[in-house]
């Protein structure tokens, strides 16, 4: 890379990490620190040791974590059930879901969730966050295009895209 790209890429970081790294959410959101990431092998190592629970159902996620991701979107995180309909393409509603769950699983202290984000093309969110009681104290966000099935599906697809450019991110962070 030249240094005139590691200065836009810097740049870039920089000014995203103002607009989204601040928030009235009591959580930071470090956009370094989730596109360089920093804090992925912790939660790899976490996916990979620790017992989880899985679920298909909106309703079953807990109370903070909802919270947490309203604060966090600007549609209070609106989510379809996996047999739901939700905004996948630009002709869709407006009044249906932004997102649609595909699963999520919690354990001690991880939350991972994975959902469909319409637009010009469907892809695939991947969020997760560590959690002492109900605060949240760290979370990392990437993205892909599987349909991811289970922990086992997204700890598989980190592993493969990890290194490679733009594997796990595109040039911005979107919740």
């Amino acid at each position: 890379m030249t240094k005139i790209n590691y200065f836009i890429l810097l740049l870039f970081l920089t000014l995203s990490y103002n607009s989204f790294g601040q928030n009235n959410c009591g959580v930071t959101v470090d956009t370094i620190k989730i596109l360089l990431d920093e804090n992925l092998d912790t939660f790899l190592s976490d996916l990979q040791s620790e017992s989880f629970q899985s679920y298909t159902d909106k309703k079953k996620l807990p109370a903070f974590i909802k919270q947490q991701l309203d604060c966090l979107t600007k549609d209070k995180f609106s989510l379809a059930n996996p047999n739901e309909d939700y905004r996948c393409c630009c002709t869709s509603s407006g009044k249906l879901p932004s997102r649609k769950l595909l699963f999520f699983s919690t354990s001690k202290d991880i939350f991972l969730i994975t959902y469909l984000t319409g637009g010009i093309g469907i892809s695939t969110s991947i969020l997760m966050f560590k959690f002492q009681g109900d605060r949240i104290i760290d979370l990392w966000t990437g993205y892909g295009f599987p349909e991811f099935k289970s922990k086992d599906d997204v700890i598989k697809h980190i592993k493969l895209k990890r290194k490679k450019e733009f594997g796990l991110h595109s040039n911005f962070i979107s919740i």
